[in-house]
């Protein structure tokens, strides 16, 4: 796979990520930590982190697409992925035991890979 098709797939999922929580976020709420997680303010929270992932996954397609710089979007992703993945590790106790492997992977794997993307030069303007 090449990287600009590996960057598109990240940014989709982070789309895809993004659009459920902001659609659905007592139902994200729900999945991650269990039948209490839609109450008080975490269906808030799933939303702006939702909007968050809605933006960093459009910023990189449309950088890709109109051939900007796209290692600001990339280094920004992993940045939020990082610290994702270490707030999944802190609250752990309050995650699903089924749902926090996958949380803390795909978080984990994304700022690794965005990371790596980001090493990347940018297309020439």
């Amino acid at each position: 796979m090449e990287k600009r098709d590996l960057a598109v797939s990240l940014a989709g999922g982070r789309i895809a990520i993004g659009a459920a929580s902001l659609l659905a976020p007592k139902l994200v709420a729900r999945t991650m930590a269990g039948p209490d997680g839609s109450e008080g303010l975490t269906p808030l929270f799933a939303r702006m982190a939702g909007a968050r992932d809605l933006g960093l996954g459009l910023g990189v397609l449309a950088a890709l697409d109109r051939g900007a710089p796209v290692r600001g979007w990339l280094g920004a992703s992993a940045l939020v992925d990082g610290i994702d993945a270490a707030a999944c590790l802190l609250a752990r106790d309050h995650l699903r035991a089924s749902v926090f492997p996958a949380a803390v992977g795909l978080a984990a794997t994304g700022a690794l890979l965005s990371a790596w993307l980001a090493r990347e030069p940018d297309p020439a303007h």
